[in-house]
């Protein structure tokens, strides 16, 4: 069983609210304390956005806490339990030692015209980059420093493994088993001409590759971090990598694999 503090965050919604209450009166009967602001534990309860939404909120001590989600969502590529299962949790803490599976998270810095560090921000599934005006976006792109191409188009989406099965899966990117440490840049409706020429395809890139994007027209700048959207008038560079100091880590009590859950959510249920 485990021991610590605990923190339950959940979608607002009848079930996953009926879900938390019943899991908040195990974990206080099974002697765990509840800590809204320095947990060992939290348990997200709802979909997918839910978990997204607690990964931000607890980003500042993320490498002190474990995840376990349950799903009541329509898509759960995070959780191990459902919403008619999850009662089999309550059997699995009290008779299983639990595995540890870590996943690596994308950092992204934005500087504006002066060279001014103007936002950083972390992201368990992707970060995508356009202008917030609907035009065209046009940038030069940069690895290690070095130029690797000029893109036009209507952004470009850089994800992490666990979240090459999102959008990037429907932008036609590669799906990544989430413990890889790499992460994924996949083009978003490119314009390839005589000026702007791109490689067409998805980059993988390591945990030591840095990627660099400087907007050709720096105004009305759009970032999107996951959930989140931030719009800027200026935005000069965005330097992404794999953020070395921080991994999310999440709870398995089941041998239900990542390619089980991807065949499960894209392919079939049997």
């Amino acid at each position: 069983m485990l021991k610590g503090k605990f923190c339950i965050e959940t979608r607002d919604d009848e079930v996953s609210v009926k879900i938390g209450n019943k899991l908040k009166e195990f974990l206080l009967a099974s002697n765990m304390k509840e800590d809204t602001e320095n947990p060992d534990y939290v348990f997200a309860i709802g979909g997918d956005g839910t978990v997204l939404r607690t990964f931000n909120k607890h980003i500042d001590n993320l490498d002190k806490i474990k995840f376990l989600s349950i799903h009541t969502g329509h898509l759960g590529f995070y959780t191990d339990y459902s919403a008619q299962n999850f009662e089999k949790l309550f059997f699995d803490m009290l008779a299983l030692e639990p595995k540890i599976e870590q996943y690596p998270v994308l950092r992204l810095k934005a500087y504006c015209e002066d060279g001014k560090l103007v936002g950083e921000y972390y992201s368990l599934n992707e970060i995508t980059v356009n202008n917030h005006t609907g035009t065209t976006y046009a940038a030069k792109v940069y690895i290690n420093g070095v130029h690797f191409e000029s893109f036009r188009g209507d952004g470009l989406c850089i994800s992490t493994p666990t979240g090459s099965t999102a959008y990037n899966k429907s932008l036609g990117g590669a799906v990544i088993h989430p413990q890889s440490a790499v992460y994924q840049v996949t083009e978003i409706a490119a314009l390839n001409n005589l000026v702007y020429r791109t490689l067409g395809n998805s980059l993988i890139l390591s945990e030591d590759d840095e990627l660099t994007i400087k907007p050709i027209n720096a105004d009305n700048h759009r970032i999107s971090v996951d959930h989140l959207h931030f719009n800027y008038e200026t935005i000069s560079k965005l330097q992404i990598t794999l953020a070395k100091d921080k991994k999310i880590s999440f709870i398995r009590y089941n041998d239900d694999s990542f390619w089980q859950r991807v065949k499960r959510s894209f392919i079939s249920n049997d």
